[in-house]
C-alpha cells in the first residue's frame, strides 16, 4: 500500500493496486487503479479525464455527488457501488460527517471493472477469465481464499487484500463471515 496525495490537494488516498507493472499514478500511465480514502469535508472531487470511476462508501452515512449538467445528483449509500465518469466536474457533500470510500479507476478503452459487495456468510467458487484480474478487499470479518491445487489458503482479515493477476482457467474457492469487496477487472485491448 502506498499513500498518495489527491490531485486536487484536499486529502490522501491509500493506493492498494495499480496496473500495469511499472505504471505510475503520477505519470497517469496506468490502465487501472484501486484505492481507498477518507473524505473529511464537502468539496470538489479530482478530475480524471478519460477514466471511468466506481466508488463505494465503505464507512459513514454516505455522500451526495453533484455532476452538474452531466448527470443527476446522486446520493451514495453505504456499500452500493456507483459508476460515473472522471471527466465530469464533480462536487461532494457529506450526508452526516466523514466517510471512507473504496475507489476503482479504469482508463476507458483499456479496462473495465465490476465491483461486488459481500455482506455476511460467503461460500462460493469464483471462476475467472484468462485475462481477468480479481481483487478481494476485506472490510470486516475474515475470509479464506484457496486456489485449487495450492497447499494453503490465504486467510484475510479486516483491512487485508488479495490480488490475483490473470492466469488461464484459475478458480478461487472463498469461505468466511465478512463484509468484503470483489473487484473483477477485464482488459479491453
Amino acid at each position: 500500500m502506498r499513500r498518495v496525495p489527491w490531485k486536487n490537494g484536499r486529502g490522501f488516498t491509500d493506493e492498494l493496486a495499480l496496473w500495469p507493472v511499472g505504471a505510475s499514478f503520477e505519470r497517469a500511465d496506468f490502465d487501472w487503479r484501486i484505492s481507498r480514502a477518507a473524505v473529511e469535508e464537502d468539496g470538489p472531487f479530482s478530475s480524471f479525464p478519460g477514466i471511468a470511476r466506481v466508488l463505494v462508501v465503505i464507512d459513514g452515512a454516505g455522500i451526495v455527488l453533484d455532476h452538474g449538467e452531466h448527470a443527476p445528483r446522486a446520493r451514495l449509500e453505504p456499500l452500493v457501488p456507483y459508476r460515473f465518469s472522471g471527466d465530469w466536474p464533480t462536487t461532494a457533500q457529506l450526508v452526516s460527517g466523514r466517510i471512507a470510500d473504496f475507489s476503482v479507476l479504469c482508463r476507458r478503452g483499456a479496462a473495465r471493472a465490476d465491483v461486488e459487495v459481500w455482506d455476511g456468510s460467503v461460500s462460493r467458487t469464483l471462476a475467472r477469465a484468462p485475462t481477468e484480474h480479481a481483487f478481494l478487499h476485506v472490510l470486516t470479518g475474515t475470509l479464506d481464499a484457496r486456489v485449487p491445487g495450492h497447499a494453503k489458503p490465504w486467510k484475510l482479515a479486516s483491512g487485508e487484500s488479495l490480488w490475483l493477476q490473470p492466469r488461464s482457467g484459475e478458480e478461487l474457492a472463498l469461505a468466511g463471515a465478512c463484509r468484503a469487496l470483489l473487484v473483477r477487472i477485464a482488459g479491453i485491448h
